[in-house]
């Protein structure tokens, strides 16, 4: 036998025997964070909530649309053609009567034409002249028209020279722009096809990207482009037809009311999702991205309202989102964020305008980081940083303040994005502010509570930060309070998904993740002196109230989340509390009535129930009162055929309570008499090197059976041949422990197992020898 462990030749006593299996429990096994599923939220192409009023409509007319009025100049505009018929008999009559209309004006007020000018005239003076051609026109005579005359009226073209149309716009050539746009109203004044008008628009959206600066500064050609598109905008109302419409407004880069307009149809198409593979074929989005960046939100808010707006219904497709957050897309939502939060904090008074803004580019900001893919990029440029600041700055904007919990309750799922979030946080008042100006709103309430609970799990600062906040506890206690009341009162009966309950667990679960923190745990559960006010205790005592409420009117079959939240509250606060002193403190005053509801639940044949239950009677039983009254109510019999369940996680929970029930006397005889040594016998030959945590509790249980006996109840010659296979050093680890990394994990867990085995081991040594000292005299 080894010399390291030294034989124990006198009976322990109970509270040794309970100190030494509360130190042999490995605390992550009783301890633990609670887990709970992401608060569901519908995708739905939703533009405005209806919490609040006055938000823009969702709904327009866009034959309001006018053009922007030109700047006023000194000149004048020439008079009038009149009516009359100009002879057309040869071209010297037609520039005769051209020179004459031209000089008949004042000079002051004459101004100088352009060519388009000019052009224009001469199309008015040339009906005859054109109609006398004999059609159908060649391809070089079109050209020729237009290139060099540019007397070419697009009024005159009839059904003769369509061929000549096609023709030509299938001609390998760089078409100028008035040219197409003669040609798309000649075919607006007919019944056209979809296709042969997206083509046109095609052709036009490729000659204005040519043409570039030409186009946006010559207000006289653009107006003429502006006219036509949105004129044909009214004509036709085909998705697909507009989203051709919008590349050539688009490559114009339209500003002002113009962008407004341009925003408002791609939200008008962006609102059914069939239309997607609209802008998955086409580079629309692209070029949208692009064009928003000349916008701010406080001199553009209508084009931002309406363009976040479609943002946000499209990012809802994944090919979408990475085509958009490849353009830049998300730099741009944080750059847009970052100036409204500036202007709010340099001005007491802001236009609504920006809380519209704020609200759509917070929904596009939610799709995104659905995607973790972006995280890199979000935390590098600080942007959870501006997010959070926007809610601080925005909390009194309900609407803004549910996007951004989503955003929070979905980051919060990341470890990085948490550790990032506990850094930007100046403290966590600005959260439990939210909850304490929203307790009533279960959107806003379930994701923050879900996003503290998810920061609590691994960072041990926020959890002391939480705590110490001011009447923290109180405000989950409230909730608590509020829902409770809600959900027994059934208002959220005919509610497909459960919001109120779930922000029952929610909130649970911060309280049971807060409690992880030995010092926090400890003083949740203390009793009353003079650093420990008594109103911290009533905290306590209302909180285990609210728990019992749960399981004694919840079904673990309908509410099994909830319950289990229950339970490992429940399980965490006892492992800190002191449950030798009945009357004494939360748990102590309490105790009976926490044992009679968990009795309740002990043959549940939920497995996930029962495993709880366990871990908390594996703290309660530290209680002799506890113990008594399990074995007075059959529930050391419950635990004990629980042996029989061949799960182990069950096994490691019931030895637990097994060690403590077999510390009194009576109740090693009820455990004997329900066959639990053979149960656990089995066990340890079975299952024995593969977890050293159960065999370590099942040696310690037969320790408290059999340490203050003369006799084993079974065959002690199966045991010891057991514990001396499980014992040898050697056998078990040998060289490898130099040479694997798991294996020397292994041995700290088997050296705990083997200075528990060894006890177990030398008694039966023992008896085993007086046994056989008697048979020989």
């Amino acid at each position: 036998m080894s010399d390291r462990v030294n034989v124990a030749k006198l009976p322990k006593t109970s509270s040794e025997i309970i100190s030494e299996a509360k130190a042999a429990l490995n605390p992550s096994l009783y301890v633990k964070p609670l887990t709970t599923n992401r608060p569901f939220t519908p995708r739905e192409r939703i533009f405005f909530c209806h919490r609040r009023t006055n938000r823009p409509p969702s709904a327009f007319k866009l034959q309001q649309v006018q053009l922007q009025e030109k700047k006023k100049t000194s000149c004048t505009k020439l008079p009038a053609l009149n009516s009359k018929k100009y002879s057309t008999a040869n071209n010297l009559d037609f520039k005769k009567e051209i020179k004459r209309q031209t000089q008949s004006s004042s000079p002051s007020t004459t101004r100088r034409r352009s060519n388009s000018d000019v052009a224009n005239n001469a199309n008015i003076l040339s009906r005859k002249k054109m109609s006398s051609l004999s059609f159908p026109l060649s391809i070089d005579t079109l050209l020729k028209n237009h290139y060099e005359q540019n007397v070419y009226d697009h009024e005159y073209m009839n059904h003769e020279n369509e061929i000549n149309e096609a023709r030509a716009l299938c001609f390998d050539i760089h078409t100028d722009c008035l040219w197409v746009v003669s040609l798309i109203e000649t075919k607006m004044k007919k019944n056209f096809e979809t296709s042969e008008m997206s083509s046109l628009l095609n052709k036009l959206a490729m000659a204005i990207k040519r043409e570039n600066l030409s186009v946006i500064r010559d207000e006289n050609k653009k107006e003429t482009i502006l006219k036509t598109m949105f004129k044909l905008v009214n004509t036709s109302p085909d998705d697909e037809l507009t989203v051709h419409i919008l590349l050539v407004l688009l490559q114009m880069q339209v500003t002002g009311k113009y962008l407004a307009t341009v925003c408002k149809l791609i939200f008008k198409i962006s609102r059914l999702d069939k239309n997607d593979n609209l802008f998955l074929k086409t580079n629309v989005l692209t070029l949208f991205v692009d064009i928003l960046g000349l916008a701010t939100p406080h001199e553009d808010s209508e084009s931002l309202i309406y363009g976040y707006g479609a943002l946000k219904f499209l990012t809802m497709n994944p090919d979408l989102m990475e085509r958009a957050m490849n353009n830049g897309c998300l730099s741009l939502m944080l750059l847009h964020l970052k100036m409204i939060n500036l202007e709010r904090t340099e001005r007491q008074i802001m236009p609504e305008t920006i809380n519209h803004v704020l609200y759509q580019l917070t929904g596009t900001l939610r799709n995104v980081v659905n995607d973790r893919k972006f995280y890199v990029e979000l935390l590098s440029s600080g942007g959870l940083v501006t997010i959070y600041r926007a809610l601080e700055l925005f909390s009194g904007d309900i609407d803004v303040v549910t996007n951004i919990s989503r955003i929070l309750s979905i980051m919060s799922t990341d470890g990085k994005c948490c550790e990032a979030l506990v850094e930007c946080w100046s403290n966590v008042s600005v959260l439990m502010s939210i909850i304490d100006k929203y307790p009533g709103q279960e959107e806003i309430v379930v994701r923050i509570t879900y996003a503290l609970g998810n920061i609590l799990t691994n960072n041990e600062n926020a959890r002391h930060q939480l705590y110490e906040t001011h009447c923290s506890m109180g405000t989950f206690l409230n909730l608590m309070q509020l829902y409770l009341e809600k959900d027994l009162n059934n208002i959220s009966r005919d509610v497909k998904f459960n919001i109120v309950e779930d922000v029952l667990i929610k909130v649970i679960r911060v309280i049971v993740n807060m409690s992880i923190q030995p010092e926090i745990g400890a003083k949740l559960v203390k009793v009353a002196d003079e650093y420990h006010p008594v109103h911290k205790v009533k905290e306590c005592e209302q909180f285990l109230d609210s728990l019992l409420t749960i399981l004694r009117r919840k079904s673990i079959d309908e509410n099994e989340e909830l319950v289990l939240a229950a339970l490992a509250a429940l399980n965490n606060l006892s492992y800190y509390a002191d449950m030798s002193k009945p009357n004494c403190g939360p748990f102590g005053s309490r105790q009976l009535d926490i044992t009679q509801v968990l009795s309740l639940l002990l043959t549940t044949r939920n497995h996930f129930c029962k495993v709880e239950v366990a871990r908390v009677f594996g703290n309660l039983t530290r209680s002799a009162t506890v113990r008594d009254y399990l074995l007075e109510t059959s529930g050391l019999l419950a635990v004990t055929n629980c042996l029989d369940s061949g799960d182990i996680e069950l096994l490691v929970v019931c030895c637990g309570v097994l060690v403590n029930m077999t510390s009194d006397e009576n109740n090693r005889e009820a455990f004997k008499n329900y066959n639990g040594i053979s149960k656990m016998v089995n066990i340890l030959r079975s299952s024995g090197e593969r977890n050293w945590t159960l065999s370590s509790l099942i040696c310690q249980t037969l320790w408290n059976v059999c340490s203050d006996s003369d006799i084993f109840p079974g065959d002690p010659m199966a045991v010891l041949d057991t514990l001396v296979k499980l014992t040898d050093e050697e056998q078990l680890f040998g060289e490898l422990l130099s040479s694997n990394e798991e294996k020397v994990a292994e041995y700290k867990q088997w050296e705990d197992f083997a200075s528990v085995a060894t006890n177990l081991l030398e008694w039966l040594d023992e008896l085993l020898e007086g046994r056989f000292d008697n048979v020989e005299q």
